[in-house]
């Protein structure tokens, strides 16, 4: 950015010199060009006077002042312009009065007309940057002077009507010089103003370079890929990072491929996703698009993306374009593919020794009466905890391998939620909880006995788990609204708002939990999410630290059939 601003100042200060260059250069040739004019129209009239001679007063007198406008010219050629001050110019249209004012004296009655030469340095007196009234005073001074003081030279007594008869001349010239100078200071206005336009707009042209070199380089700086589309997907803008994404997505041996060249495919990495579908395209065609997810290219090359988009429209409505942004997940991909093929691999190497410690256990239990006082009891505690991890090994492979599946049938959920009140009675009394079941002791409804009874035991095995000594569980349940309705309320610690929409995450746990010291793995909301997802119903969290939780879980109920009704 450094070295781009440095350069735009250079050009600037270049931009400048080539202004004072030139404005130095016009003014060298309006100067010559003024007096030309004037030096032409004077030979004209030297010859014609000249061919006249007998008639002049003073051949002599009159080559003077043709003689002095000819030196006025050659100075106005050798004179080095650029470092004379503008206001001293004055001084050749006044030098140029003079030379008129002798020639005329010279030419006396023969060639009146010579004064009329007056016009050209009045003019030049009255466009230059001397105030109007300045000009008219030089004007009516430099004119009287002109027609009055070869009167007053003559040896005739001098009238009052010689004095007023060419009197005509100076009023002349004076409304000229009034005139010259108005148009001449409208026109100065208006120039200035004109500059002033242009150096507005060359600031702005700066200030929008600036920006648009700001823009540039923070688009080039972010890790996501950008792009800028018009509304007939024409590119606008599109950053490094993209650049870099659209090389990758190009098909071998094509540097520059359309939209509909590119390498796209779906979340399986290998099938294409057609033109019109891709997300690009969808986004011109107005739609708002969040973290689609598609790989590009091929090989050890390809990689995961998750595109956004995000319209634009007119002060009217009208749609103008979109912005999409092309975010690289390839490594999250592959580091979640990872740890679900860890996860699976896990839970498979679990499943052959739980099988065998349940087979030796059931076997050890079949020895019944020959096994000591007390250990029949403490085995089959451990075979209905060994059952217990089995079935949560063969859901987290279900879940995985998306096998997870229920089988509703009638039921007593009234009997279920009995159950497992009772099951987790013994652990709340352990933990000086007091737990309270005020389900109805019979509840039918349609729902898979055994999945429910899980997702129960796993809410209240967490509610027992992040309660404190003293505290109370409560388990309620109903049919409302054509569904089962059943909640889990607990006076423990607690969740954080901002953690509620992530606690049905695989693996997570709040942070109430990590610093409270319980044990846990952040997988008993998960699985208990997905036994009612497949139930075709919806499990909601309401929190507050420091006061407790509730869990409501929603299970929608078929319409009962016309026999049922009617019995």
């Amino acid at each position: 950015m450094t070295d781009r601003g440095r350069t735009a100042g250079e050009e600037g200060l270049a931009d400048a010199d080539a202004d004072r260059s030139d404005h130095r250069s016009q003014r060298r040739r309006r100067i010559i060009l003024s007096e030309i004019a004037l030096a032409i129209t004077f030979t004209l009239a030297m010859v014609l006077g000249l061919a006249e001679h007998e008639d002049l007063v003073s051949v002599k007198l009159f080559l003077a002042g043709w003689t002095l406008n000819v030196l006025m010219l050659t100075l106005c050629f050798v004179l080095p312009w650029s470092t004379i001050r503008a206001s001293s110019v004055i001084v050749i249209p006044l030098v140029d009065f003079v030379a008129i004012g002798l020639s005329r004296a010279a030419a006396g009655d023969t060639l009146a007309g010579v004064g009329l030469l007056a016009a050209f340095p009045v003019v030049w007196i009255a466009a230059s940057r001397v105030r109007m009234g300045t000009a008219v005073a030089i004007t009516v001074v430099a004119s009287l002077a002109i027609i009055w003081l070869p009167l007053l030279l003559r040896a005739e007594p001098t009238t009052l009507d010689a004095l007023l008869d060419p009197i005509l001349l100076p009023i002349m010239l004076t409304g000229l010089a009034w005139f010259v100078s108005a148009l001449t200071k409208d026109n100065r206005r208006q120039q200035e103003a004109l500059r002033e336009s242009q150096s507005a707009l060359r600031e702005s042209a700066e200030a929008g370079r600036k920006r648009e070199r700001l823009l540039e380089t923070v688009f080039d700086t972010v890790s996501v890929g950008l792009l800028a589309l018009d509304a007939e997907g024409n590119d606008l803008l599109m950053n490094a990072r993209q650049r870099e994404g659209h090389a990758v997505a190009a098909p071998p041996g094509n540097g520059d491929p359309n939209e509909a060249e590119l390498l796209i495919f779906g979340p399986d990495r290998v099938t294409p996703i057609p033109p019109e579908q891709r997300p690009v395209a969808r986004a011109i065609r107005g739609e708002n698009l969040e973290a689609e997810r598609v790989w590009i290219g091929t090989g050890r090359s390809q990689r995961a993306l998750a595109i956004s988009s995000q319209s634009m429209y007119d002060d009217d409505g009208t749609f103008a374009g979109t912005v999409v942004s092309f975010n690289d997940i390839t490594e999250l991909v592959l580091a979640l593919q990872a740890k679900d093929d860890f996860l699976s691999n896990v839970s498979h190497e679990f499943r052959t020794p739980l099988t065998s410690i349940l087979g030796y256990l059931e076997l050890t239990l079949e020895l019944g009466d020959r096994l000591p006082d007390g250990v029949a009891g403490h085995l089959d505690v451990a075979r209905r905890n060994a059952l217990r991890l089995e079935q949560l090994v063969e859901d987290l492979l279900a879940i995985n391998a998306g096998t997870f599946e229920v089988n509703p049938v009638s039921a007593d959920v009234g009997r279920t939620l009995a159950e497992a009140t009772s099951s987790a009675g013994v652990r709340a009394a352990r933990s000086g909880l007091h737990i309270s079941n005020r389900a109805p002791a019979t509840l039918p409804a349609v729902v898979d006995p055994v999945r429910l009874a899980q997702a129960v035991d796993n809410l209240l095995t967490n509610a027992v788990k992040y309660n404190r000594k003293g505290g109370s569980i409560t388990l309620d349940a109903r049919l409302e609204d054509a569904s089962l309705v059943v909640e889990v309320a607990d006076t423990g610690i607690g969740i954080e708002a901002e953690e509620l929409h992530q606690v049905f995450d695989r693996f997570f746990r709040s942070h109430s939990a990590r610093t409270s010291s319980v044990p846990g793995v952040g997988l008993g909301l998960l699985i208990t999410r997905s036994i009612v997802a497949e139930h075709g119903g919806s499990i909601t969290v309401t929190s507050e630290p420091g006061k407790g939780t509730c869990f409501r879980i929603i299970i929608p109920q078929p319409a009962p059939r016309p026999q049922d009704v009617a019995d």
